[in-house]
């Protein structure tokens, strides 16, 4: 009960920090950016009771994949938010590295099967190959987000 707790007040000081933000005008949020944060925090919502309740019921560590995958795709909405929907090309890599986190965490949380840190280390290995693949094939060159110039600073000849 004291794990709830201290997970209750840590979200609520959170929330009030980032709404206090806002207000200021230091952060703007936009719909894609609200969807994300309440997906990322409904995905940290499934890990208290596998964390809370690991000794009684270590199946409910279970639960650590859709929360997991759920975070993942909430920090992925954040950030095409901010770079633009070009990056699903790449980051759909991230779902396979949660995918592997998850059950990384399911075997150092829960019940300690082999077969749990197996499927993870190679869920999480793969996931970066691709990751790093994807994002050498498919990211933008630097000099190309450089910005156009105007009409004026152009010669024509």
């Amino acid at each position: 009960m004291r794990v709830l707790q201290t997970f209750g007040g840590l979200v609520l000081v959170l929330l009030g920090l980032l709404l206090l933000l806002v207000t200021m005008g230091l952060i703007q949020l936009t719909l894609f950016d609200l969807m994300g944060l309440v997906l990322a925090f409904s995905g940290l919502l499934f890990w208290i009771p596998g964390i809370a309740f690991r000794k009684p019921a270590p199946w409910l560590t279970a639960l650590f994949i859709p929360g997991t995958l759920a975070f993942a795709i909430g920090g992925i909405l954040v950030y095409t938010a901010r770079a633009g929907n070009d990056a699903w090309r790449f980051l759909w890599t991230i779902l396979v590295i949660a995918l592997g986190i998850a059950f990384l965490s399911m075997y150092s949380l829960g019940p300690r099967t082999r077969w749990l840190k197996f499927v993870g280390t190679l869920i999480t290995g793969v996931g970066a190959l691709l990751f790093a693949l994807f994002v050498t094939a498919f990211s933008n060159d630097p000099a190309a987000l450089q910005p156009v110039a105007s009409l004026e600073e152009l010669e024509l000849d």
